[in-house]
């Protein structure tokens, strides 16, 4: 590449305000020239039809490892670089979202069986369960992100995993480190999980139990480090982020009182609100990072084999060309098209998120018990953000039940 990128994902002016500033990315044009998160040039796609091309694409490639190009670091350099010891690599190699092609698919078709529909389902009960103690807990003004989003997200995930609830908070501790990017803390931090899951595998394979892990750690094609990796992927992924998209979707609802109103008045909507909710703020804005293993053409633009790709999700779910109306969330859109309207707030491809079935029984148990204890709930003041290219995070919600 020899010209300058046209845009720096790590301006302010994005940070600050992303929907907004990737709207004015995306206007104009789908696939840009950009400065990306981790400070290298590479392409900006925020068009949706251009998005879902990329993630579909098995030739965009999670690991630069043997391309052409711009001689980016492999996920190997670059976790060395980071300070990451080196035996911490084969966990972070064998890690869902690092993986491609056929060894992704082997790993995650080991615990696809536990986020099929009818297994979901039949987790109802205990989310309910679980979200109706956490909502008897609250008092008159709260931090819903601390005191509702990561307590639910976290023993649903947890309890399904098989992690005992004496080491929650150890979890809670680790995500937090792993998401402010501190290098000096993520290196001690990984070794603490890994050492952790490598004891709880040696435990469920001692003494089974009904859960996830036991049933992992019975399955004879997958080694310690691929259940230790698995371990470390579905906690973080399954409390973090699902904690995010509960607070993302409170507080949206809690600023339309129309959207409000239609759900109390036909709560059958309440799946297609979520999906919407999904699109208009998910908690994630950024795909992970690519890399183009052959010479593409994205948008009318050519791409070359090596190039570093950035698929923006946020931007690609409120593009007009996409969606009518994209910034409004309206929930009849969805159901009008059975949630295949092309958003891709789960992602899109092979790496589409595992645990969706999951997540979207999670919300709505968990917004609908929420808005029909308190249906005129409303924020204190306006939540401040954790400034992050990848992620729709605040750092807190405080608000006022009623």
């Amino acid at each position: 590449m020899s010209s300058e990128p046209v845009v720096d994902v790590r301006d302010p002016a994005v940070l600050d305000d992303p929907m907004r500033g990737y709207d004015r990315i995306l206007a104009a044009s789908p696939v840009c020239r950009a400065r990306l998160p981790n400070g290298a040039e590479g392409w900006l796609v925020t068009g949706s039809a251009e998005v879902r091309a990329v993630l579909a694409d098995p030739a965009v490639r999670n690991d630069p490892a043997g391309l052409p190009g711009q001689g980016a670091q492999t996920q190997e350099e670059t976790f060395l670089a980071l300070g990451t010891p080196r035996e911490h690599l084969p966990y972070l190699r064998a890690s869902l979202l690092s993986l491609d092609g056929a060894e992704h698919t082997r790993l995650r078709r080991s615990i696809s069986h536990a986020f099929g529909a009818s297994r979901v389902a039949a987790l109802r009960p205990r989310v309910q369960q679980i979200v109706d103690a956490l909502l008897d807990g609250l008092g008159e003004e709260a931090d819903l992100l601390a005191e509702y989003a990561y307590p639910l997200a976290m023993a649903v995930v947890c309890e399904m995993v098989g992690v005992p609830e004496a080491d929650w908070a150890d979890w809670y501790r680790w995500g937090k480190v792993l998401v402010d990017g501190d290098p000096a803390r993520i290196t001690p931090t990984l070794g603490e999980m890994f050492a952790y899951c490598h004891a709880l595998v040696d435990r469920r394979r001692a003494e089974p139990r009904a859960d996830l892990l036991s049933e992992v750690v019975a399955q004879d094609d997958l080694t310690d480090v691929d259940a230790v990796a698995l371990v470390v992927f579905l906690v973080l992924a399954g409390h973090e982020t699902m904690a995010h998209m509960l607070a993302n979707a409170a507080l949206a609802l809690m600023r339309d009182p129309a959207q409000r109103k239609l759900l109390r008045e036909e709560p059958e909507l309440w799946p297609a609100a979520i999906r919407e909710l999904v699109r208009t703020d998910g908690p994630v804005q950024l795909a992970r990072l690519r890399y183009a293993a052959t010479d593409l053409e994205v948008g009318g633009v050519r791409i070359k084999a090596g190039d570093a790709v950035q698929a923006v999700l946020g931007a690609a779910n409120r593009d007009p060309a996409q969606f009518a109306h994209p910034h409004a969330a309206d929930v009849r859109r969805q159901a009008a098209h059975g949630g295949r309207e092309g958003s891709v707030g789960f992602g899109w491809g092979p790496h589409f998120c595992l645990g969706v079935a999951l997540a979207k029984l999670e919300a709505e148990v968990a917004l609908r018990s929420l808005f029909e204890r308190f249906p005129e709930s409303e924020p204190v003041g306006d939540p401040a953000w954790v400034p992050l290219p990848r992620a729709r995070h605040r750092v807190a919600l405080a608000v006022r039940l009623r």
